[in-house]
């Protein structure tokens, strides 16, 4: 786009021509021209008089003397009739002054044309006429959500011209003009300034308002907010799980509203999706079920055809009257199912900017179906059908690489590894049969697909089992309808968060041997008073996994299991490259390259599930290794086992100025490597930049390397696509290669942000040893604060900086986050985006320390970016000290182990210094009595052998010498046996 900011685009004066040729006669066309435009249907009006050209000097000029000028020209009717202060360069002499016409003569010598004089004009504007038969073609608001809302430009044959610089007279004119009702927000506020365009605000068109070129160069667009006009229509979804799902409301001008669920019809909740870029409807919901509204209820309904692209575009009529409790909501979904007996059925597709294709089957598995089956309210996955089986579809297929858990709300919030992915073959497309709703159970709210909060579709809605006496026979036949093993455990579990879902069952009483739940004694209705019911949660066997956690991302971390119901570590007793290389591949991480001990990252909490693993390698799951016991160690969190598996990614940028200027660098296999430039588009550097936390926009710099290059380029042919939240790791590409391209090609970015303090992360800082190094350091920062220890909390994570929700934050949380920032005491925890709000992920919700963690990863929390915050919510921390953060560093690396002292141990030191001392005197003194008995051997030979005894009698205890050599011994050698597990840890104080 140019920056020139009017259709005029007058720019440095054109070279007169010679004088068009004619008779000398006033009355011929050659006597009048446009100047200075690209076309002679536009510009300045000039005329010639006695062999010199000179300009109109009028203080009034309207379409009507225009639009005889465009006629005498041969232009068409005129569009525009603004006055123009030229550059001096451009002036030539005035040479007729008021010149008033009708507007219907056919040239301008008919109109009344005042005098004829080469005297100065009174004003220093000069006029201009833009004919229908010039440059330009319309006006419009861009990058806004309808077309009454955005930021003006003027649309030309040769470009597109931004305008700056508006106030509320020109956003009057222009949403007038646009049809679009009366301006509410301008781009400025400011007064009393000197501005580029000005309009009166009674203008019928932008086209007629006075326009300064010598002010054209001094507006800055950035700051610059949107037009809105009063007929401006926009959707949002509001409570959802994910940002496709949720309460309808409507923007009207600068007011956001709901509508009535009678007024919400499919064709409707289409178009709302397609808007939203969130594909196609999935349901429509009433009864206000996620969550009731607040503000006006629109009366106005929309009765949409189903295929406009904006809600604005949808015919309207009278709607009901309702109040909030009626709220319509709905979800939405950019994936379907094609191709087989019913939408619940058939090959996996994505839409993609308007056009379906089929997902790669390659790592298509149950759990990414059974959020798939979810996500289109299709109840559970059945099966993962081989590829192809609901045909091959088109010859596109999305590479896309999910990691499902299978709790996740929606496929694109799962982990992701497109990025680097191999092609996929011709064909093998994805396929997935769900269960539908008639009869069939789902778990809720827990950490896999086999626990959770029990609910139940009866009538293709789902609905909540309820129980004042919910027992292991109950679980077993949830466990068992499901497919999930046997019931571990029966538990009360908190209510939905998300939003209200009706009762489906209540006082379910189970013999354990029923195939369905319905086939137990239940009721359908609430038999006891309101509250003495409480929600059916269960634990089947069938929910154990493993996860890496406290860690840069997925594939590196803290190794923890999932089993009967509760988060436990693994002990590093024994802890190698073999047993790393079963964590990996069961992640599907590709290889270990690092199996770090001794709470690398950071001690866990709860159970030591594991101890002393003895895995050969080529298991399929870590609980298939030899090792003792579930639960039986002798070991303490200090040592728990960790992972750096090969798929462990990260980005940064290099070299630059800033943390948002650089080479960018991607980590892969172990190593940092450069990306290359090929393909590389506006949508793909967007993602980067706001993965980095540097912004919305980037532009690529043409910068030769200069040796600074690392040796490998990991990946080329970068094509993001524009899905909701996407990470870089979403975005198919080349596959990876560590010669993916020159040093040339190598891409230098400028990211349009700036970073809030003068530190960067882990993942970009220039100068690590080694990527391990880089990546070690704990994942946190404050920004926006006075200094390095106060401010919003920021969590670094799967490639990308994000923030943490203030539900349930307290002073406890912030208590951790000093003490992992090296601040000291927590003075304040602070929510409502007191330090304002952030971008990016919200990463964590619902935080819940004891204070004793050395990370704010290891405290109790939502899945990673499971919350329902927005920005607006971010959690914030106020400390007492001083940051100890180097420039380089936004965070302190967890403390060693060995530096986190109790009480007890601290008594012990002294205990075991004062014995130390005790034994140094009877030292002296047995030294003093060998002296004083020399010559007398036996009688001394009898004296040392007593003091020995005496000294053996009371010796210095084993545990104060271990204690003490902690101070020199970080890495191995702990015997602590003999430490009860539910006291708290050297690391949790």
């Amino acid at each position: 786009m140019r920056t020139t900011l009017w259709p005029l685009s007058l720019g440095s004066l054109l070279t007169l021509g010679a004088a068009l040729t004619g008779t000398s006669s006033e009355g011929d066309q050659g006597n009048l021209r446009l100047a200075h435009r690209q076309s002679t249907c536009d510009g300045v009006v000039l005329v010639r008089h006695q062999g010199e050209w000179g300009h109109l000097c009028n203080l009034e000029w309207t379409l009507a003397e225009a639009s005889v000028v465009c006629r005498q020209l041969g232009c068409g009717p005129a569009v525009g009739a603004p006055k123009y202060v030229p550059l001096p360069g451009e002036m030539v002499r005035p040479w007729l002054h008021n010149v008033s016409c009708w507007g219907n003569e056919s040239s301008l010598w008919e109109c009344s044309l005042g005098a004829w004089s080469q005297r100065a004009c009174p004003h220093e504007w000069v006029v201009v006429a833009l004919c229908a038969n010039g440059t330009f073609r319309e006006i419009r608001l861009v990058k806004g959500h309808s077309p009454c809302a955005g930021l003006p430009e003027i649309m030309n044959v040769n470009g597109v011209d931004r305008l700056c610089g508006l106030h509320v007279e020109e956003a009057t004119v222009f949403c007038r003009e646009l049809q679009c009702g009366h301006a509410l927000q301008a781009p400025r506020q400011d007064v009393g300034v000197s501005k580029y365009m000005t309009c009166k605000g009674t203008e019928s068109t932008i086209r007629n308002c006075r326009l300064n070129n010598k002010l054209r160069g001094g507006c800055n667009l950035l700051l610059d907010a949107e037009v809105i006009c009063s007929g401006h229509v926009e959707a949002r979804l509001v409570g959802g799980e994910h940002s496709c799902a949720g309460r309808l409301e409507v923007l009207r001008g600068l007011t956001w509203g709901t509508i009535c669920h009678a007024d919400l019809d499919l064709p409707t909740a289409h178009v709302v999706c397609r808007e939203l870029g969130c594909g196609i409807a999935v349901s429509t919901l009433g009864g206000a079920q996620f969550g009731q509204g607040s503000g006006p209820v629109w009366l106005e309904a929309f009765r949409c055809v189903g295929n406009e692209s904006l809600l604005f575009h949808c015919p309207r009529e009278p709607g009901h009257h309702c109040g909030h409790e009626q709220d319509a909501a709905l979800t939405c979904s950019e994936f379907r199912l094609v191709n087989g007996s019913s939408d619940c059925e058939g090959r996996v597709e994505l839409q993609v900017q308007g056009t379906w294709a089929p997902v790669c089957a390659a790592n298509w598995d149950l759990a990414d179906a059974m959020v798939l089956c979810h996500q289109l309210n299709c109840g559970n996955a059945v099966s993962v059908p081989p590829g192809g089986h609901f045909g091959d579809g088109d010859d596109l297929i999305w590479p896309d690489i999910f990691h499902c858990v299978g709790t996740e709300p929606h496929l694109l919030h799962c982990a992701a590894s497109t990025l680097g992915a191999h092609g996929c073959v011709l064909g093998n497309t994805a396929s997935t049969i769900c269960s539908g709703l008639q009869d069939i159970l789902r778990l809720r709210d827990g950490q896999s697909y086999c626990d959770g909060r029990v609910e139940i579709s009866l009538d293709g809605s789902w609905g909540r089992v309820l129980d004042d006496a919910w027992d292991l026979h109950g679980a077993s036949v949830v466990c068992r309808q499901l497919g999930c093993g046997e019931a571990q455990r029966a538990y009360d579990a908190p209510a939905p968060i998300f939003r209200r879902v009706p009762v489906g069952l209540s006082q379910v009483r189970c013999l354990g041997s029923e195939t369905r739940l319905v086939h137990c004694n239940v009721s359908t209705s609430l038999l006891v008073p309101a509250g003495t019911l409480r929600d059916a949660g269960v634990v089947c066997s069938g929910s154990l996994r493993v996860r890496l956690a406290a860690g840069p991302g997925r594939c590196a971390g803290r190794v923890e299991l999932f089993y009967q119901g509760s988060w436990g570590t693994v002990c590093d007793d024994a802890w190698d490259l073999q047993d790393a290389q079963v964590v990996c591949r069961q992640l599907d991480c590709g290889h270990a390259l690092s199996a770090p001990r001794n709470a690398h990252f950071g001690a866990g909490t709860g159970h030591i599930w594991m101890d002393e693993l003895h895995c050969l390698g080529n298991e399929s799951s870590l609980w298939k290794c030899q090792s003792g016991s579930w639960g039986q160690h002798d070991c303490r969190h200090k040592e728990d086992a960790g992972v750096f598996c090969s798929e462990s990614v990260a980005l940064r940028l290099r070299g630059g100025t800033s943390g948002c200027v650089g080479w960018l660098d991607v980590l892969y296999n172990g190593s940092w490597g450069a990306v290359c430039s090929n393909a590389l588009r506006d949508i793909s550097l967007s993602i980067i930049c706001r993965q980095l936390g540097c912004g919305d926009q980037g532009w690529l710099e043409n910068r030769p390397s200069s040796g600074a290059g690392l040796g490998i380029s990991w990946v080329d042919n970068i094509k993001c696509r524009n899905l909701h939240n996407a990470t870089l790791w979403q975005c198919p590409s080349a596959p990876w290669n560590p010669h993916s391209c020159t040093q040339e090609e190598e891409v230098w970015i400028n990211c349009e942000g700036t970073p809030q303090i003068a530190l960067q992360d882990p993942a970009q800082t220039p100068n690590c040893s080694s990527p391990f190094g880089c990546l070690e350091n704990s994942v946190l920062r404050v920004l926006g604060g006075e200094d390095g220890c106060s401010g919003r909390v920021e969590l670094w994570h799967a490639g990308s900086w994000g923030t943490v929700c203030d539900d349930s934050w307290d002073l406890v949380d912030a208590e951790v986050v000093c003490r992992q920032l090296g601040c000291g005491q927590a003075l304040a925890a602070l929510g409502e985006a007191s330090f304002g709000p952030g971008v990016g992920p919200v990463w964590l919700d619902e935080v819940e320390c004891l204070g004793s963690e050395v990370t704010l990863e290891a405290c109790q929390a939502e899945p990673w970016g499971h919350g329902d915050c927005t920005h607006k919510e971010d959690a914030g921390v106020r400390c007492a000290g001083v940051s100890t953060t180097t420039a380089l560093s936004p965070s302190l690396t967890p403390p060693s182990v060995a530096e986190v002292w109790k009480l007890s141990e601290i008594a012990c030191l002294v205990l075991g210094c004062l014995l130390g001392i005790v034994f140094l005197v009877m030292i002296a003194q047995w030294c003093h009595i060998r002296d004083a008995s020399m010559g007398a051997g036996m009688l001394g030979h009898l004296q040392s052998e007593g003091i020995y005894e005496d000294i053996e009698v009371d010796p210095v205890p084993k545990k104060e010498e271990n204690t003490v050599s902690r101070l020199l011994m970080l890495e191995e050698g702990y015997d602590d046996a003999e430490e009860p597990e539910d006291q708290p840890t050297e690391n949790d104080e």
